[in-house]
């Protein structure tokens, strides 16, 4: 079994891991920064955009329900890198889409290949540094925010609303990134195979053979489920429609509106690299449920004030308090079911699958008819939920 003092190669494995998230982010963070290029260039309306991330869960839901079912029968090394293959391979052919429809199909296979990455790396790290999950796992998460705040910086630095052809250019950028990382994380995981546990799966593929579903036979991962489902109700909220929010509720420009995205994530990288110290003075029950309650009414108080300077404070504030919040479920569920990391680990990604296929879309089309403050208080609330969930019956 693996010693826990990361050497050379373990160094360089984990740092592939952290990169390897920064690419994971880039397919559930775009949608969000890019939609009015997006909306101009297939010329389409706030609904149909919005149904862009809905369909991408299903990509997502399909991985999810596969690796919960069977992914304990595959190195989990080998996954992450195919998931970082299709997002490069994605993100390069989106550069000749021009029709709508082709590019749902093609955010689908994106959200196929996203899963991959997001459920087996939270695998990985428990399987292979047991001891020190608590402090890799977070710092792992903490690589998808900073994913997430320098997505809409690359697509305002590439995109321009003005010129929807300027659509694919963010895509080429991050179609290099997935790839090379692909290839440097295969080689990282090559190096240490020898001291993981995926060299001998026997045991485990006739476990999960004999017992596929052996997770969601019981009513703790329901129960996880439906939080998750709450809390990234809340996330996916944000992200998809807190930009638009911006723009048409207080008159921003179009960079602006993208800035709000990258400070909620800034906000909530530094959360993400700290979180460690509160992993090792709390339990993530309560980090999860204290902090999350605390970011909820900052975003809801950031919705009704009128001064863009006070908003982006209060959105700072919020990334930063619920930044541990995924990090913290995670090891919730994983704690829950040590035995099958990655069936525990699908719980978050089946939850964030099925808020990314209803909420963007319901969100985009109660707008139409109430404006955007009411479905964006609705998501913030979401999170209150989760947490008092969490808090009482979390145990």
């Amino acid at each position: 079994m693996l010693t826990e003092k990361l050497d050379g190669k373990h160094k360089f494995f984990v740092s592939m891991s952290f990169l390897a998230y920064v690419a994971l982010a880039f397919p559930f963070s775009v949608q969000g920064s890019l939609a009015p290029v997006t909306m101009e260039f297939f010329s389409i309306n706030a609904t149909q955009q919005g149904f862009i991330m809905t369909i991408q869960s299903l990509g997502s839901l399909g991985a999810a329900l596969f690796i919960a079912l069977k992914g304990e029968r595959y190195n989990k090394i080998h996954t992450i890198a195919f998931g970082l293959f299709v997002i490069g391979i994605m993100s390069a052919a989106i550069g000749f889409v021009s029709i709508y429809a082709i590019f749902l199909i093609m955010v689908v296979i994106f959200g196929f290949g996203n899963t991959f990455i997001d459920i087996m790396m939270n695998g990985v790290v428990s399987d292979v540094y047991p001891k020190k999950k608590n402090t890799l796992l977070p710092l792992v998460h903490a690589f998808f925010a900073v994913g997430a705040m320098l997505t809409p910086w690359v697509v305002t630095l590439t995109a321009n609303p003005d010129d929807p052809d300027t659509f694919s250019r963010p895509f080429r950028v991050f179609c290099i990134f997935a790839l090379a990382i692909g290839v440097l994380y295969l080689i990282a995981g090559r190096r240490i195979k020898t001291e993981t546990p995926y060299i001998n799966m026997d045991a485990m593929k006739q476990r999960v053979a004999d017992n596929p579903a052996e997770v969601f036979k019981t009513k703790k991962a329901w129960f996880f489920l439906i939080v998750g489902i709450l809390y990234f109700t809340f996330q996916v909220g944000n992200i998809m429609w807190l930009p638009t929010f911006t723009i048409r509720n207080l008159g921003v420009d179009f960079s602006t509106g993208g800035l709000i995205l990258t400070l909620f994530f800034a906000g909530n990288l530094v959360m993400r690299f700290v979180g460690p110290f509160f992993f090792r003075v709390m339990p993530p029950r309560i980090i999860y449920a204290a902090f999350g309650s605390i970011a909820a009414v900052m975003m809801i108080c950031g919705l009704f004030t009128q001064h863009i300077g006070l908003m982006f404070a209060l959105v700072i504030a919020a990334g930063f308090m619920q930044g541990s919040s995924v990090a913290a479920f995670m090891l919730i569920t994983i704690d829950a079911f040590p035995d099958r990391t990655a069936s525990a680990a699908s719980i978050t990604t089946l939850s964030s699958g099925i808020s990314t296929l209803t909420a963007p879309l319901w969100m985009g089309a109660l707008s139409g008819y109430t404006g955007f403050l009411i479905p964006m208080i609705i998501v913030n609330c979401c999170l209150l939920l989760a947490s008092a969930l969490i808090f009482f019956k979390g145990k």
